[in-house]
């Protein structure tokens, strides 16, 4: 593989969005001219001043030198003033497309890929590497340009003046460029794996932070400051390691530039000794050469950013190579029926095994409700997981009203589906918003307020000082978790598609808020295609279709009182559970 040409290709993409900016680049690019070519003027100026003040006392000087200083200082702010600042401009306004391209690749990423990557790198990457690469490459193209063009216009004016100092000059360049090498590809080492560490790092901050009720209650105060102890410490030694070979390249660049200055100063003495430099020619070229170093230290920097802004670049691209989901088909379709048909369809998670469903096929007419029962990992949540494509089959399709989804767009087939999950995801936000979510201002109040009395929220709006403008907190911490699960079946129901999709819908309810829902739910299932996935089979009893499944396959379906009668795998799991409860209700009693 051409290494050269992999390390070059992030910065090639990144580059690609400058095109657009082509004139305010230009205008920086000015700007920087502008700002360079003061530092020769300034050695010029040193240089004459030296003669016309202090060996033909010219009177004038007193007056146009001061003023000539001045000027050039001004013409040098002004210049780089102007680049810094469209150059920021530039640089701010490609993050902003950067990062919105980033967005929109993240929210289309399969499920597949969510769940495997990591939510503090991904977050690394979108609010860290993206502004580094940027602000890196601001300040390479600053460098690159401006003090570039400061050392090729001191250059010139050293040749001019004496050609032989400026070839002694020219000597250590060698020595500068090895040393600049070796420092920029231990510097772009130490980057990529800092990057790495940090996403490790902001990763564990969101855990512990989600999890900071499970930390007090086990105590694990201690194991987790250990655990972001040994993250921070990394970080620590990746930080210093960074500095000490930026810290390195600086001084040996800066000592090898004074070795050159030594040896100019040397010659320099012997020539004027012999005649052939003068004093004013001296202090025009010490000028020219003390004025030439910071930009030559900066130089020597830029290998450092240059890495820094690779690592970020290679970081962000690979982020955003991730293969979005593509359109199963290109057919739109308006809503449907609800008829809903598994033919063979087989699925394996990549990290398993073994299939979570196997050649599973179903019939579901529109309106049924279909309950999915079998024991943890038979396959329920994987079904409930392919009717939206979340999952895309191994093997087989699944058809909507006749039509395979094979045929559809991601759009047509989401559009018909409304679902509602134990693990509730709510948003700081309202909660009128977060019941109107996805469909925004097109759902009115009083849409609002219907499907939050279906979904027995209204008590809890109307007892609120905001009402339905009550913001909830992040992930909905302000709420109570059968508040919680009740705003997103009201989300749900406002949504008002022909599929519904319950995973453990009612699981965070207490027994009151659940004889309501349950009731609510059982009138809105009518006219709609529901599929439910329920622990609790008393929610269940009135499903059309009850499909048993066990390690991916169906081994029974029928209705309640059919299962019952057939005494296999659901009148087990029912008796358990009722035994269970039976036991319970008489341990109650006995305790009264």
């Amino acid at each position: 593989m051409d290494t050269t040409k992999f390390q070059k290709e992030p910065l090639r993409r990144l580059f690609s969005y400058l095109p657009p900016y082509k004139w305010l680049i230009g205008a920086a690019l000015i700007s920087m001219i502008v700002s360079a070519s003061t530092s020769p003027l300034m050695a010029m100026l040193l240089g004459k001043l030296t003669d016309l003040g202090f060996y033909e006392k010219n009177g004038l000087v007193a007056i146009w030198a001061p003023l000539a200083l001045i000027g050039i200082s001004i013409l040098h702010g002004a210049g780089q003033f102007g680049s810094n600042y469209l150059l920021q401009k530039v640089s701010q306004s490609v993050l902003l497309q950067v990062r919105t391209e980033m967005f929109e690749k993240m929210i289309h990423w399969p499920d597949e890929t969510v769940q495997k990557e990591s939510s503090g790198r991904v977050i690394s990457r979108y609010v860290n590497e993206a502004s580094q690469a940027l602000s890196s490459a601001s300040e390479v193209l600053t460098v690159m340009i401006r003090d570039s063009l400061q050392v090729i216009g001191l250059l010139f004016l050293l040749l001019w003046h004496n050609w032989q100092l400026t070839a002694v000059t020219l000597v250590v360049g060698p020595f500068l460029i090895l040393i600049l090498k070796a420092v920029s590809t231990r510097m772009k080492k130490l980057q990529t794996t800092n990057q790495q560490t940090f996403g490790v790092m902001i990763s564990l901050l969101t855990e512990i932070y989600q999890a900071e009720r499970l930390v007090k209650i086990y105590n694990a105060y201690k194991f987790e400051e250990e655990r972001f102890s040994h993250v921070n410490r990394m970080l620590k030694g990746l930080a210093i390691k960074s500095k000490v070979v930026q810290s390195l390249g600086t001084p040996l660049t800066q000592i090898v530039s004074m070795i050159g200055v030594a040896v100019v100063v040397f010659v320099a003495l012997i020539q004027a000794q012999q005649n052939m430099l003068s004093f004013s020619e001296f202090v025009t070229y010490i000028s020219a050469m003390l004025l030439m170093l910071p930009a030559i230290k900066k130089l020597a920097n830029l290998n450092g950013n240059i890495a820094r802004m690779s690592a970020a670049a290679a970081s962000l691209y690979e982020m955003m190579d991730i293969p979005t989901e593509k359109n199963p088909g290109d057919r739109e379709i308006g809503r449907i029926k609800g008829d809903v048909e598994f033919k063979n369809i087989s699925y394996k998670y990549p990290s398993a095994e073994q299939p979570s469903l196997t050649n599973f096929s179903l019939k579901v007419k529109a309106g049924q409700m279909v309950a999915l029962v079998g024991a943890s990992g038979a396959g329920k949540t994987t079904v409930i997981n392919l009717i939206p494509r979340f999952l895309v089959p191994n093997q087989g399709e699944i058809l909507f009203d006749g039509i395979s989804q094979n045929q559809l767009t991601l759009k047509s087939i989401r559009d018909q589906i409304a679902l509602v999950t134990q693990d509730v995801v709510l948003f700081d936000d309202t909660i009128a918003a977060n019941i109107a979510y996805g469909a925004g201002e097109n759902a009115t109040e009083e849409q609002i307020i219907q499907a939050a009395k279906a979904a027995y929220l209204m008590p809890l709006i109307e007892s609120l000082p905001e009402g339905l403008n009550t913001v909830i907190g992040e992930r909905g911490s302000k709420l109570s978790g059968g508040q919680k699960q009740r705003v997103s079946i009201a989300r749900a129901l406002l949504k008002n598609a022909p599929i519904l999709l319950l995973d453990e819908a009612t699981s965070a309810l207490d027994t009151e808020s659940e004889k309501y829902i349950q009731a609510s739910l059982e009138e809105l299932q009518q006219g709609r295609t529901s599929f439910v996935v329920a622990h609790r089979l008393s929610t269940i009893v009135n499903a059309d279709m009850i499909v048993v499944l066990d390690n991916g396959a169906i081994v029974e379906c029928g209705t309640h009182f059919e299962l019952l009668e057939k005494g296999g795998h659901y009148a087990h799991l029912y008796n358990i559970q009722f035994n269970d409860k039976s036991a319970h209700d008489a341990s109650a009693k006995s305790n009264d």
